[in-house]
């Protein structure tokens, strides 16, 4: 793969991880589409790295706060904050359990979708229909981040085994199944974001090996380096953007993007 392919997808991925329209997804569309070939898995993780570093990047004090809300959980009293930390911490650590557990088990089946572009393409049909089901206000009275509980954590968690599919957005899936449970958007999203943290640093950490060896990722160091490079630039860029649209537009917009991919795939892929 060339350094400029490298850069076009890193900007894909980058621009796709935080919206809802499944970033793998889209990594496995459009070089079909562009007859470029499929991206090998460790070359998709090595840009999902990008995007992990800018989402770190960007919580960075949320983070801090979480792994010291470990600790504050062994204490006897905890301020409000303290308090609000440590119940995230570990609605987080809950939700991670299903997908992690599915993942581990099935790795080697997940990765064979990327070498299927059509089954991608339907794959963005169930993420359309998840987006349009998420967009429905059919709530008078939503859930703040501050009081989470089980139902929230398992609901996002549950629905996250789904997102490990290309094609599947773990963005959408996982706000959707926080606004199902009863979340606002906005910290839907937040939890979405955070959760995103372990999950893509435990799955890059797993390729991170595997990316390095040219051989393998069938991409020289150079184009890894700058698809990387991209995918943080416009990953760290594109969360602020997220925040700003996701209070003025509705999701089924993005369910509208997921469906014309998702024909253009089957079409031309």
């Amino acid at each position: 793969m060339s350094v400029s392919r490298a850069i076009v997808l890193g900007i894909i991925q980058g621009a796709t991880e935080f919206l809802p329209v499944s970033s793998s997804g889209n990594l496995v569309i459009y070089p079909a589409i562009f007859k470029w070939g499929t991206p090998t898995l460790s070359f998709v993780m090595a840009l999902h790295m990008g995007t992990f570093f800018a989402v770190l990047i960007y919580y960075i004090k949320d983070v801090w706060k979480l792994i010291l809300a470990f600790f504050n959980t062994f204490k006897k009293e905890r301020t409000p904050e303290e308090q609000t930390y440590v119940r995230l911490f570990w609605m987080l650590f809950i939700a991670l359990i299903p997908a992690g557990i599915v993942g581990v088990l099935f790795s080697d089946k997940i990765g064979d979708v990327f070498s299927k572009p059509h089954v991608v393409s339907i794959f963005l049909f169930i993420t359309a229909g998840i987006l349009i089901l998420s967009s429905i206000d059919f709530r008078k009275k939503w859930d703040s981040i501050e009081n989470i509980n089980l139902k929230h954590a398992l609901s996002v968690g549950f629905i996250q085994i789904a997102a490990l599919f290309p094609g599947i957005s773990r963005s959408g899936s996982t706000i959707a199944g926080g606004v199902l449970s009863g979340l606002n958007r906005e910290d839907a999203a937040r939890f979405s974001f955070l959760l995103s943290i372990p999950i893509i640093g435990g799955a890059g950490l797993l390729e991170i090996k595997s990316a390095l060896n040219s051989s393998v990722s069938h991409v020289s160091h150079a184009a890894l380096f700058w698809g990387f490079a991209a995918s943080f630039v416009v990953g760290f860029l594109s969360i602020g953007f997220f925040f700003k649209i996701i209070r003025k537009t509705k999701f089924y917009y993005f369910a509208i993007y997921c469906i014309i991919l998702g024909i253009a795939g089957l079409i031309f892929a």
